[in-house]
């Protein structure tokens, strides 16, 4: 009996044209064919290819089906949209300036318009700012302080639709993908009156006459208005004219300009003469990022809809915070106020990690702050907190094979320092990311092929940057044990002999001033290898400490307090370096570890096999 089993489950064009001749050759009524032979090996040909680009094509559309394995935005945001998840914008950098307005033929107040224009440059190119907001000023004379104006990166744009619901399949499809959706304002004009919706996320206390409207997401990275259906939200009057204003932004790329010129004339706006004093920056632009991105809508979609819209456990927190600001925040981490230093129970702290900086602005915590009270039952409980940063030191010994590459010394080693960038940027400088030495040494065996090895060394650095002959106490906290060395004696040491073991507490150098007032250049810090930190410097050659006792450090636990610690001058700030007990460093918390470019030491050693 001939054999009838055909196997077309293979993704492979050959697979599949051996299957089709292995199914041919059983079949009796074929059995002299060659089918090698020109004229059927073209028709096995097409055979294969339909059946490979049909198992292509179905394969893809499957794909599609699911949010774990989609690879189109717009199937990603389909599948997000059922889990209400609306992807975030692109949003603007913010900065703050300030200036004076002396005028002549303007009365109090000074009025400076929503969209007023400003420019700015950085190394991206030059950027346009704008006003958020219709602010007046007053002054009892002709001179008006402008301080802290808030201004964006971007401009308006404006659409306009008419309601017609003569047409079924209507939609109000906002035209501009690179919308800053919290700029976003919609009016509706009905009978010469304006009325002002306003945006939800949820079906909460709303009724018939509710003005409100739902954002979601379109096709295309646009986004659409929604709105109500007469029974949850108010429906526009037919004919009704929908204005849609919001800012269209470069996203990041406005990041960090810290120059500012206004583009328009004030005297003008107010209907006299107006002349500016230059304008000073407050804040530098922060706060800028790109629309969502596949993969952060993957992850964060399932886990903002387990919020269920409330604020409970800790991932609620989180969730809630990256849904509405991952463009602007990296990374949260969330813990109880019994962590903090003093405790603080009952508390919840959030540990901001913006995006492009180190340290969130202060307009964006309160904006953090203020979405999350509708969530929680007890608002003042949140504290929001700053990253506590902890940098690593390294110093590499690389031994590359002359013989197996044309590559120079020197290029080699900037291929390990870049590789040691990427690590950082790809491992660590999040929270709960710890540095795992060995996945490190093999990051450097593998950027270069002619690589033999590496001898890595380590160390945890803290920075401080005291005010200036102004006693400051610290306490440090690395998280890692010290190294354990023997210890000779307790018995401390003599001034200006050396101490008995290596030092595992050192600093970089700076200016100390003593209990007497006395400015000793070129002081550092290091510990007696007894639980104390001494300041010292070298007079001459000799060891001389200064400090006997300035602070102490707890070799099991990592913990360094420093007291009344007073500097006259230090370059940026201050290292304080710790030789870690073990080459795995671990954070918890609210610490970052990164890795600066400016505490790596690498050498590279030549070898001929």
């Amino acid at each position: 009996m001939a054999n009838t089993s055909l196997s077309l489950t293979s993704l492979d064009f050959d697979t599949l044209k051996s299957n089709f001749i292995q199914y041919l050759t059983s079949q009796s009524v074929l059995k002299d064919y060659d089918f090698t032979g020109s004229n059927i090996n073209v028709l096995l040909d097409l055979l294969s290819y339909n059946t490979y680009l049909n198992s292509f094509y179905l394969n893809m559309v499957a794909s599609e089906m699911f949010l774990d394995s989609a690879q189109k935005l717009d199937s990603v945001v389909s599948h997000a949209k059922e889990l209400n998840y609306t992807p975030k914008s692109t949003k603007s950098a913010a900065a703050n300036i300030s200036f004076t307005v002396t005028t002549s033929g303007i009365n109090s107040p000074l009025t400076i318009p929503k969209g007023t224009t400003f420019t700015g440059q950085n190394s991206n190119g030059t950027f346009q700012f704008v006003t958020s907001l219709n602010q007046n000023f007053t002054s009892a004379n002709n001179v008006f302080a402008i301080n802290n104006l808030q201004v964006f990166e971007g401009s308006y744009f404006t659409d306009v639709y008419t309601v017609d619901y003569t047409q079924e399949t209507q939609r109000f499809v906002l035209s501009n993908p690179n919308i800053d959706t919290d700029s976003l304002i919609i009016t509706a004009i009905e009978s010469n009156v304006n009325t002002y919706f306003t945006q939800v996320s949820t079906l909460f206390n709303l009724n018939a006459q509710s003005n409100v409207y739902f954002l979601q997401a379109a096709q295309n990275g646009q986004y659409e208005l929604v709105f109500g259906d007469g029974i949850l939200g108010r429906i526009p009057n037919n004919l009704a004219t929908i204005v849609a204003t919001y800012r269209i932004t470069n996203g990041d790329a406005g990041q960090g300009v810290g120059s500012f010129l206004i583009t328009q004339d004030l005297g003008v706006l107010n209907g006299g003469i107006a002349t500016l004093s230059p304008i000073t920056t407050v804040a530098n632009s922060s706060g800028g990022s790109a629309s969502e991105s596949i993969n952060s809508i993957r992850k964060n979609a399932p886990r903002y809809f387990a919020t269920q819209q409330r604020a409970v456990a800790s991932d609620d927190y989180s969730s809630l915070i990256l849904s509405q600001f991952g463009g602007q925040i990296n990374d949260v981490s969330v813990f109880g106020g019994e962590l903090l230093n003093p405790k603080q129970y009952g508390r919840v702290a959030i540990c901001l990690k913006p995006a492009g900086s180190s340290i969130a602005p202060n307009y964006l915590k309160q904006q953090i702050d203020n979405f999350l009270s509708p969530y929680i039952s007890l608002p003042t409980r949140i504290i929001i907190t700053d990253p506590d940063y902890t940098y690593i030191g390294i110093n590499s010994t690389v031994q590359y094979n002359v013989t197996g590459t044309t590559e120079l010394a020197s290029q080699v080693q900037a291929v390990v320092v870049n590789v040691i960038n990427q690590f950082s940027k790809s491992n660590l400088e999040l929270f709960n990311a710890d540095f795992r030495y060995s996945k490190f040494a093999a990051a450097i065996d593998g950027s270069d092929p002619s690589i033999t090895s590496n001898d890595t060394e380590i160390r945890i650095i803290k920075r401080i940057s005291p005010l200036l002959n102004y006693p400051t106490s610290y306490v440090l906290e690395y998280n890692n044990p010290t190294e354990v060395e023997s210890r000779i004696s307790a018995e401390g040491y003599v001034a200006g002999a050396p101490f008995y073991d290596e030092p595992e507490i050192t600093s970089s150098s700076f200016t100390y001033v003593d209990s007497n007032g006395t400015q000793w250049p070129l002081s550092y810090i290091r510990d007696d290898n007894f639980g104390k930190l001494v300041v010292y410097t070298t007079i001459n050659n000799v060891f001389t400490v200064i400090n006997p006792s300035v602070g102490t450090v707890n070799y099991i636990t990592g913990e360094l307090i420093i007291n009344a610690f007073e500097t006259s001058y230090y370059d940026q700030y201050i290292s304080i370096y710790m030789n870690p007990a073990n080459k795995d460093i671990l954070v918890s918390k609210d610490k970052i570890l990164q890795i600066d470019l400016a505490d790596v030491t690498v050498n590279i050693i030549p070898t001929q096999k």
